[in-house]
């Protein structure tokens, strides 16, 4: 694992450079959206005075707003979206190889849907799903690949309006289990845990996942609740060391965890309600602690591994 002071070394050497040209180029562009503003609330003045005689208030707001919100619409995002790329090609990548250098980054790869249904965590309908920056390889001998993922469904309102809700944004991780697994294993935040104290088993056992999986773990079932249709394969998988790396990633981690076994694969999903590894255009570039924190996200394909002991052959495939 790369230390805090080599980070230090690697930003100002191979990274600042390069930043220094981004910050340039997002003054340039944050200079322009902000001309483009003034244009947009001066065409609005300029507009106001001619049409008013032949429009009411109410539909000129809606026909000057509609035009100039969908052209500075456009023009934010064109904008925006050539600078976050140029920041993944300058930034990104070389974080990711300076991590480990077996790593492989493609900023508009994903993990595709298919493989995120197979590990039955987020089993709700699919009515928008989006990701980016792909990251793949091997660590000490593990597969392993990640990416950004974003699944939403639509919801409508008593009203009819629809909108888009969140079920789950951040990182999707997967990596080789190094055993086939008959059944299907689920472990989720236990949520109910901390509100209900024993009632919330009562719940737990009406889950569709499976049945639930009792283990002899208080720690563990405090923190999570697993589901499995094979139930002797489940307390094998999950052994006494094996809930003590989960609970250590968790507080490493700090967010919650989703994780499943799921055909010779673990699935772990980590909740991240910023969209990560895109810059902001109203704010310096060149601040070391969003590099760090980066950092530190690309570091967890490391730190999985590590902590979940992934590397030990200490399954075998059958």
């Amino acid at each position: 694992m790369k230390k805090l002071s080599e980070l230090q070394d690697f930003f100002y050497e191979k990274v600042y450079p390069d930043l220094e040209f981004l910050e340039n180029k997002r003054i340039e562009i944050f200079n322009y959206i902000k001309t483009v503003a003034i244009i947009f609330c001066f065409f609005v003045g300029i507009s106001y005075v001619y049409l008013q005689d032949f429009m009411d208030s109410f539909t000129f707001l809606l026909f000057v707003v509609g035009i100039g919100s969908t052209v500075f619409g456009f023009l934010y995002k064109m904008k925006v979206a050539g600078f976050s790329s140029l920041y993944k090609d300058f930034v990104v990548e070389k974080l990711v190889s300076f991590v480990d250098n077996s790593l492989r980054y493609n900023k508009l790869g994903m993990i595709p849907e298919y493989e995120y249904k197979k590990s039955r965590l987020f089993p709700q309908t699919i009515d928008r799903f989006s990701g980016d920056d792909l990251v793949s390889g091997k660590i000490n001998g593990v597969d392993i690949r990640f990416s950004e993922l974003h699944h939403e469904i639509k919801i409508e309102n008593e009203k009819g309006k629809s909108y888009y809700k969140t079920v789950f944004q951040g990182i999707f991780f997967i990596a080789d289990f190094n055993k086939n697994f008959h059944g299907k294993t689920v472990v989720l935040p236990d949520s109910s845990e901390r509100f209900l104290g024993s009632f919330s088993h009562l719940f737990q056992s009406l889950s569709t996942r499976g049945e639930l999986v009792k283990l002899d773990n208080p720690e563990f079932e405090r923190e999570f609740v697993v589901y499995s249709d094979d139930q002797i394969e489940a307390r094998y998988i999950l052994s006494h060391s094996f809930m003590q790396n989960i609970l250590e990633l968790k507080k490493m981690v700090g967010k919650n965890l989703y994780i499943s076994f799921i055909n010779s694969k673990i699935y772990i999903a980590i909740n991240f309600k910023e969209q990560l590894f895109e810059p902001k255009i109203y704010k310096k570039v060149t601040n070391f602690d969003d590099i760090k924190f980066y950092f530190q996200v690309i570091s967890l394909s490391v730190d999985i591994v590590k902590y979940l002991s992934l590397d030990r052959k200490i399954w075998s495939k059958r």
